[in-house]
């Protein structure tokens, strides 16, 4: 499994318990003719040899040794580990049910002197039989367009990419001239978003479902760093927490990062082309008014949407692709 270069990637809703069972003879492989690879469940004592070998992966370091202690006590999924004779861990995977069908792949690492050996293949395995046995029906994951090595393993191993997203982002209130933008200090919006009631989460659905940011979203919606089928439901749920917002360019589901709360996340949003530039920059006013610094806006690959984000501001940080393989 792959993933983007990004910190902190987070799960979403709870489903199954954790379970220490990942089979038996299935998930024993064997290279080189002499060494033995066994994938088991991991245990608070491999985090010590997993932090080893992950402190290089990206230029800045990597999260998973911070967040592997909240995996192990997290109900929502399995972290399993591939380890040789000596039972340390020399490469790691974590997964999680999304919804009852869905499972998200994320955490996956292998040691720099075990790579292409076909480890990483057997932990994606065992993450399906994982899944297969709690009734889910589709894996997926997320990379970065830049990595085309976890995009040609992936390939490899059956996902496909599905859909396409930008990271764009933006200081608030910055007074630097903005090429794309209107080349000086950050001017209000006309719109202002206001909270929407329950009662707006059929209307905002139902416009999204039939239009292009759906489809270009393959029907999904992300909660951070997880991307799963939308439901209706989860414009009720951004209701009720006061993060589903209104104006007439459209709705946005925004809300300040429980971890970062210099940050606003802007993870959903409808409009339709004309009206797209004018709700982002309601966006970025409400940012501004909910003491923000920093606004983040995760939105499908859509040429419209692209062009009025550069018309609003917003530089584009990271292209992510997602990807997804159906659990037989």
């Amino acid at each position: 499994m792959a993933e983007s270069g990004r910190r902190n990637p987070s799960g979403a809703h709870p489903h199954a318990r954790p379970s220490r069972h990942l089979g038996s003879g299935a998930n024993v492989v064997r290279y080189a003719r002499t060494v033995e690879i066994r994938i088991r469940a991991a245990v608070a004592s491999d985090k010590e040899a997993i932090a080893a070998f992950t402190q290089t992966t990206f230029t800045w370091g990597d999260y998973v040794a911070d967040e592997f202690d909240r995996w192990l006590d997290d109900p929502r999924g399995q972290t399993a580990v591939a380890v040789g004779p000596d039972d340390i861990p020399i490469a790691m995977a974590r997964w999680s049910l999304l919804s009852p069908t869905e499972v998200w792949g994320q955490g996956a690492r292998v040691h720099p002197d075990h790579r292409r050996k076909g480890i990483s293949s057997r932990l994606t395995e065992a993450c399906e039989q994982w899944a297969r046995e709690r009734g889910a029906l589709v894996l997926r994951l997320v990379t970065e367009d830049w990595n085309t090595a976890a995009q040609a393993q992936v390939t490899r191993s059956g996902f496909r990419n599905v859909c396409k997203w930008t990271m764009w982002e933006r200081t608030i209130g910055n007074a630097a001239p903005s090429v794309a933008g209107n080349g000086g200090s950050r001017v209000p919006s006309d719109e202002r978003l206001t909270l929407a009631g329950a009662p707006e989460a059929g209307p905002a659905y139902l416009a999204w479902s039939v239009g292009a940011i759906a489809a270009a979203s393959h029907g999904f919606i992300t909660e951070r760093w997880t991307w799963r089928r939308m439901h209706v439901q989860d414009l009720v749920a951004a209701a009720r927490r006061r993060a589903l917002w209104v104006c007439p360019a459209g709705w946005l589901i925004g809300e300040v990062d429980d971890d970062r709360p210099d940050t606003f996340w802007v993870s959903w949003l409808m409009a339709a082309p004309d009206d797209a530039h004018r709700l982002l920059r309601a966006a970025i006013d409400r940012a501004s008014s909910e003491a923000a610094e920093r606004i983040v806006f995760l939105l499908p690959k859509v040429a419209w949407l692209d062009q009025a984000a550069r018309r609003a501001g917003l530089d584009a940080a990271h292209n992510l692709l997602v990807y997804e393989r159906p659990i037989t």
